[in-house]
């Protein structure tokens, strides 16, 4: 894994999911903060394991990108058989 990032699950149910890599700062971020916040209603703040976020892939995407402070790097899909 590289360093700086946090691997998360986004989509609903594991055979949806979509894996990323996120750089940690970006967590900073209000729009992260409310996605956080619905996997918290959604799942719990006990999550095990990956963090998960119960939304639609191309939405994490959008929302990542309208981040002023997210580069073209700060965002990295990685395929299922990677992980």
């Amino acid at each position: 894994m590289k360093a700086g990032y946090v691997p998360v699950l986004v989509g609903k149910g594991a055979a949806a999911a979509t894996r990323f890599l996120v750089q940690v700062r970006l967590f900073n971020d209000p729009c992260m903060e409310m996605l956080l916040e619905l996997a918290a209603d959604e799942m719990g703040y006990g999550q095990k394991g990956v963090l998960s976020i119960p939304c639609d892939a191309d939405f994490f995407r959008k929302v990542v990108r309208s981040i002023p402070t997210a580069s073209k790097t700060s965002l990295v899909s990685v395929p299922q058989s990677c992980s």
